[in-house]
């Protein structure tokens, strides 16, 4: 049994090493540019490997993509547990998206990629979906919590949701190609523009006043 154990770990750790890999290929160079000798290269084992342990080079990739939506999510969890209140739990969510220039920008240069497969392949259409239904869900959870204290204006949570989502993710790309603002500037104007939306502004008139 331990040694099978230890196969199955074994294994396990090669499958993650060749995901990861693929996701900072495809930051790098771009999905149509990456091939499966770079992919095995940069996870240090044969070509040959990346077919043994996935049927296609769409299945690796598919688990890339996978992997980085179970990242995002993890991440938002494991942040908003750790604060209370539904202002502290939106500026969480939106901090873990924001949370370094260097990561968001590998990040964005991969999901674009995939978000551009996802329009000609169901499989990645599929799961572009569920990722964006999972940060929603995220987000209308907070969003109904803030209603009902008191916090939050009474706002429809479906319509609040998704401009959350699409604020966060035009912000992203604002700061992407724009070279106005830091990183961190585009953080904090989203922070403001979506809590301001949420509490009729009563969160940037409190800041204001305790400044």
């Amino acid at each position: 049994m331990a040694a099978k154990q230890f196969v199955q770990d074994y294994e396990d750790q090669r499958r993650d090493e060749l995901i990861k890999a693929t996701y900072y290929e495809v930051a790098e160079k771009g999905y149509s540019a990456v091939t499966l000798q770079d992919i095995a290269k940069r996870a240090g084992v044969s070509k040959g490997s990346t077919l043994y342990y996935f049927a296609t080079k769409e299945d690796l990739f598919l688990g890339a993509l996978e992997w980085m939506v179970e990242q995002v999510h993890t991440r938002i969890v494991n942040t908003i547990a750790t604060v209370e209140g539904p202002v502290e739990k939106m500026k969480a969510v939106i901090r873990t998206i924001f949370a370094n220039a260097q990561d968001s920008r590998q990040f964005f240069l991969a999901y674009t990629d995939f978000i551009s497969i996802g329009t000609r392949n169901k499989r990645f259409h599929d799961l572009n979906a569920k990722f964006y239904d999972g940060c929603c869900g995220h987000d209308r959870e907070i969003i109904q919590a803030g209603i009902e204290s008191g916090v939050f204006r009474n706002v429809d949570i479906e319509d609040a949701s998704t401009m959350v989502r699409a604020l966060v993710d035009g912000m992203m790309l604002q700061w992407f190609f724009s070279s106005q603002g830091t990183f961190d500037d585009y953080r904090r104007r989203c922070e403001r523009i979506v809590l301001d939306y949420l509490t009729g502004g009563t969160v940037t008139e409190n800041a204001e006043t305790t400044a």
